[in-house]
C-alpha cells in the first residue's frame, strides 16, 4: 500500500505508512530541531524514535518522511572503540505511545482576552484557542492564524533582523522599531515560562516594560537558560514561578484554558513584582535559601568541576564530604539549583556524580534556536541508555528523558545502585559523546561569538 500524506505543514506534507497514519489524526506534526515532533495536548513526542525506537535516525535525511523504510536505528556498545552502527527495524509495526486526546472545550474571543488594564492594545489567549484568530505568537511555535513569530523556538518563523537568544530580546527589538502588526489583536503561546510572562507582558504593557527592559530580560534568561546573578532579577523570577504554582485550577481542565487562568493570574502582578520585589518575600524566600545553600554546597573546596570543551561537557565531582541526606536523588540536579550548576560553566552537558550516583542534563540552550555563543547540537543519549541497559542488574533502569524534550536528564533508577562505577560510567560518556551524531538542532547557522 503506498504512503499516506498525513497532516499539512506549511505546504509540506509527512509521509508515514497507514497503521502509523492512524494513529497520528489528533496530532499537530511540525519539523523542531531537524525532527518531525508531534504535538498533543501542549506535549511533545519524538515521532522517529516513536516509531523505530530508541535512536531512531532517516535514511534519507528527510524530516517529513516518517516511512518505516526511511528510518533505521543506531545502536552502541560498552568497551569498544566508540563504534556506532545501524539496526535495521523488526518486521512488526510499533503501538506508538500517544496520549489520549482530550477536546478543547468552549474556545474564547479575543474580547476574553486576558489584559493587564484598559489601555492594553493587545490580550492575550492561548495558541489552541487562536486557530482562527489573527495573532502574534511569543516564544512559541505558530499557527496558520499567526501574522508574526518572535520566537526562539527551533524553526520558528521569527523576521531576522528581530531573532536573539531570548524570545523576550526579540520582543524588545521589535518594540523598538514598531510594536503594531496590522489586524492582530491578541498574542499567544502554548505555555507558560518566564520568557513567554516577559515576552507577553512587553506586549500588553509596552511603556511599563520598556523602563524594566534589562530586568525582564534578566528574568527570562533566569527562566529559561537558569543562568544569572541578579538579585533583583532572581526574587522576581521565584516570585512569577511562585505565583503561578499558587493558581487554583478547575479539575479535568484542559491545557489551553489551564494556561488562561494562569496567565490571568499573574499578568497584572508583573508590574507591581519588578517594582516592588521585597513585598513579596514570602513567594521567593524559599527559592533563594535553596540557591544559597546550592551555592555553599558546590562551593566546598572538594568540589571538583571538570570540562572538555570539545564534547560540550562538565562534570561535577561532589565529595563524600557532601552527605547523601543533603541531596536529593529524585530531584533534578540532585535536588541543588540549576542556576548553581549553570552559573560555574558553560557547557551544555552537565553530569553531577555523588559517589556510584550519576545524572546527566542536557541543557536547554542545545533545544533552541541561538544567534550566539557556543554552537550546541544535540545527541540523542537514549542510545546510550540502550547500551548502559544491556548488563545493568535486574530491575535497574536507565532512564532519559527524549531529545525531544527542553531539558531532558540521563539517569539510573531502581533498587540499590548501579552495577557501572562512575569512572566507567563516565569514560564511557565521554566515548559517546565523540562519536554519536547530532539528533537536535536548534540553530541552523548559530554563530562563535560569546
Amino acid at each position: 500500500m503506498p504512503p499516506l500524506s498525513v497532516l499539512p505543514e506549511h505546504d509540506t506534507e509527512f509521509l508515514a505508512d497507514p497503521e502509523v497514519a492512524t494513529q497520528l489524526v489528533n496530532l499537530d506534526i511540525k519539523v523542531l530541531g531537524g525532527r518531525p515532533i508531534g504535538i498533543i495536548n501542549n506535549r511533545f513526542i519524538d515521532l522517529m524514535n516513536a516509531i523505530a525506537g530508541p535512536g531512531a535516525v532517516l535514511i534519507n535525511g528527510r524530516p517529513t518522511d516518517i516511512r518505516r523504510e526511511n528510518l533505521s536505528r543506531l545502536s552502541y556498545a560498552l568497551g569498544t572503540d566508540g563504534q556506532i552502527v545501524h539496526i535495521p527495524l523488526e518486521a512488526t509495526a510499533r503501538r506508538l505511545a500517544i496520549p489520549a486526546y482530550a477536546p478543547r472545550r468552549a474556545v474564547p474571543d479575543a474580547d476574553q482576552a486576558v489584559r493587564i488594564n484598559r489601555n492594553s492594545r493587545y490580550g492575550y489567549l492561548p495558541l489552541g484557542y487562536t486557530a482562527n484568530t489573527p495573532n502574534v505568537s511569543l516564544d512559541s511555535i505558530d499557527n496558520a492564524s499567526t501574522l508574526l513569530t518572535l520566537s526562539h523556538w527551533p524553526s520558528n518563523h521569527t523576521p531576522q533582523r528581530y531573532k536573539a537568544n531570548l524570545s523576550t530580546q526579540s520582543v524588545f527589538k521589535f518594540l523598538r522599531e514598531s510594536g503594531e502588526i496590522e489586524g492582530a489583536q491578541v498574542v499567544t503561546s502554548d505555555h507558560f515560562d518566564l520568557d513567554g510572562l516577559a515576552s507577553i507582558f512587553a506586549f500588553l504593557s509596552p511603556a511599563s516594560a520598556m523602563k524594566h527592559q534589562q530586568l525582564l530580560i534578566d528574568v527570562a534568561r533566569l527562566g529559561d537558560f537558569s543562568r544569572g546573578a541578579s538579585s533583583h532579577a532572581l526574587k522576581a523570577a521565584y516570585t512569577f514561578n511562585n505565583l503561578a504554582a499558587q493558581v487554583r485550577l478547575p479539575k479535568d481542565i484542559d491545557a489551553d484554558t489551564a494556561l488562561l487562568h494562569i496567565f490571568k493570574a499573574v499578568l497584572p502582578c508583573v508590574e507591581q513584582v519588578l517594582e516592588h520585589t521585597g513585598r513579596y518575600e514570602q513567594c521567593y524566600l524559599s527559592g533563594m535559601d535553596h540557591l544559597e545553600r546550592s551555592e555553599r554546597l558546590l562551593s566546598h573546596p572538594d568540589v571538583t568541576l571538570v570540562e572538555y570543551p570539545d564534547i560540550d561537557l562538565a562534570i561535577f565531582y561532589l565529595p563524600a564530604v557532601i552527605r547523601s541526606d543533603q541531596l536529593d536523588g529524585q530531584q533534578p540536579y540532585l535536588g541543588l539549583s540549576s542556576i548553581a550548576f549553570h552559573n560555574r560553566t558553560r557547557c551544555g552537558v552537565l553530569a553531577i556524580v555523588h559517589g556510584t550516583v550519576l545524572e546527566v542534563r542536557q541543557r536547554y540552550e542545545s533545544w533552541v534556536e541561538r544567534i550566539s555563543g557556543i554552537p550546541r547540537a544535540r545527541r540523542d543519549l537514549s542510545i546510550f541508555a540502550q547500551a548502559l541497559q544491556q548488563d545493568e542488574r535486574e530491575g535497574g533502569v536507565w532512564c532519559y528523558g527524549g531529545v525531544e524534550n527542553i531539558m531532558p536528564a540521563l539517569k539510573y533508577e531502581g533498587p540499590g545502585s548501579t552495577r557501572y562505577s562512575a569512572e566507567t560510567l563516565l569514560v564511557e560518556l565521554r566515548q559517546f559523546l565523540k562519536v554519536a551524531p547530532p539528533a537536535w538542532s536548534g540553530s541552523l547557522q548559530p554563530s562563535q561569538s560569546s
